[in-house]
């Protein structure tokens, strides 16, 4: 959703329940997903996503509300959400799948190769320390832009830019490391 349409809509959300239904109709699918792939239980999801949106409501209306990146700003709620599932439940939170679409050619093969590359890339993602994992889960994985990510992760453009290199460094070491140790 372009950025200024996004503005637009909360700022009108404060009065108009349908401006915010176009907003919660274009993330509900990303949300959810969001949150899925955190909690891999469904009626957990779906309880976490409609906790994020109703807080979203709630904030939308107050005269306070920064309208800078709203999408930034609910992935930082659906994300606080899932830590305080996580930590009142004490139960593991899965990365999910991260798969690559497959190419044409012996299925069976591609398939071996895909899911050993998705071990290793998951393997080399849970070595990583937990900010540098969030951060390339929600870059690569959830595929947020630029300005949902600083808001999410509270940061200007270059911090955010600095972060994400870091990340990436660690994680080519990481898949480096495992590539060794599987040798």
């Amino acid at each position: 959703m372009a950025a200024d349409r996004e503005r637009t809509l909360v700022e009108r959300s404060r009065d108009d329940a349908a401006a915010f239904g176009e907003l919660y109709d274009f993330y509900l699918p990303r949300i959810y997903g969001f949150i899925f792939r955190r909690v891999q239980d469904r009626c957990v999801a779906e309880d976490l996503t409609s906790m994020t949106f109703q807080r979203a409501l709630e904030n939308v209306r107050r005269a306070d509300f920064r309208n800078e990146c709203f999408g930034g700003w609910l992935f930082r709620v659906a994300s606080n959400a899932v830590v305080d599932h996580t930590r009142r439940d004490r139960r593991f939170v899965s990365l999910g799948g991260l798969q690559e679409s497959e190419e044409p050619g012996d299925l069976a093969l591609d398939a071996l190769a895909a899911a050993l590359d998705r071990d290793q890339l998951r393997r080399a993602l849970l070595g990583l320390p937990t900010g540098h994992r969030e951060l390339l889960v929600m870059r690569f994985y959830d595929d947020l832009d630029t300005d949902e990510l600083c808001a999410a992760f509270g940061c200007s453009r270059e911090t955010l830019a600095v972060r994400l290199h870091r990340a990436l460094r660690a994680l080519r070491g990481a898949i480096a490391k495992e590539a060794a140790d599987v040798a």
